[in-house]
């Protein structure tokens, strides 16, 4: 079953339930969140598709935009009054369910919900730490949105975030690591001058002078900016017990 919940009201809210669900369903998953119009099938019983994905969420995201407090049923009362409001039904089966409700407030000015406001039975929306959706800045909301859930739901993975850069120098070694390695990254243009590496084979240098690697027989001597001439030394004494 779907681990988010997307609530809102048919005629408040729509685009921004659109858009948050399509930039959640991209980071996590399809499967893992519900839009009434996009998770119920042709075909299928919505009544039991809404009860059954909201009473099993983990979390539901209550969209309230500037109509949702005020919104009218078909006899001109108040919607959130009416027991088989669908708004209001998804909301408490999420509560019985004991999913996290998170209060989505669809403007940079909408206030904060207020109990007095509410019918008894969702009162408790006020108290709620709400969360905002602007479409002025609607990619820094969705972005905080995405945040907090994956906080908040364990297992959710973003696909969509970027892998984390990769180091520039990569070190192999087959055996033991003796003395020390400096490790370089996020290294683009320019150059590396006067470094040196003192292990067990004796001193690299990458500055301009000479460059000197020398280790018993076959030692190498490299002269000035690695153009001048190559030599080897054969025929040293090896010390007791050294081993190639």
């Amino acid at each position: 079953m779907p681990d988010i919940f997307i609530n809102y009201r048919t005629g408040d809210c729509e685009h921004a339930a659109v858009a948050i669900e399509q930039n959640l369903s991209a980071r996590f998953g399809r499967e893992r969140v519900f839009r009434a119009s996009k998770s119920i099938r042709p075909g299928e019983n919505y009544r039991t598709g809404l009860s059954t994905a909201s009473s099993s969420a983990r979390v539901l995201l209550v969209l309230i935009g500037p109509k949702w407090l005020d919104a009218r049923d078909r006899d001109g009362n108040r919607a959130l009054s009416n027991k088989d409001d669908w708004t209001r039904k998804e909301i408490l089966n999420a509560m019985r369910g004991g999913a996290r409700i998170i209060p989505i407030l669809c403007g940079r000015k909408l206030p904060r919900l207020v109990a007095a406001d509410l019918p008894r039975a969702l009162a408790s929306l006020a108290d709620l730490q709400s969360l905002t959706y602007d479409t002025g800045s609607a990619e820094a909301g969705l972005d905080r949105i995405a945040t907090e859930l994956i906080d908040l739901v364990p297992g959710l993975v973003d696909r969509t975030a970027k892998a984390s850069s990769t180091d520039a120098v990569h070190y192999t070694n087959g055996g033991p690591v003796n003395g020390n390695i400096v490790q370089l990254r996020d290294m683009s243009g320019g150059s590396i001058t006067n470094t040196a590496f003192n292990g067990p084979t004796g001193p690299v240098s990458t500055d301009g002078g000479d460059q000197h690697i020398s280790y018993g027989d076959g030692a190498t001597h490299i002269t000035g900016k690695n153009t001048g001439g190559i030599r080897h030394k054969f025929g040293s004494k090896r010390e007791r017990g050294e081993h190639r």
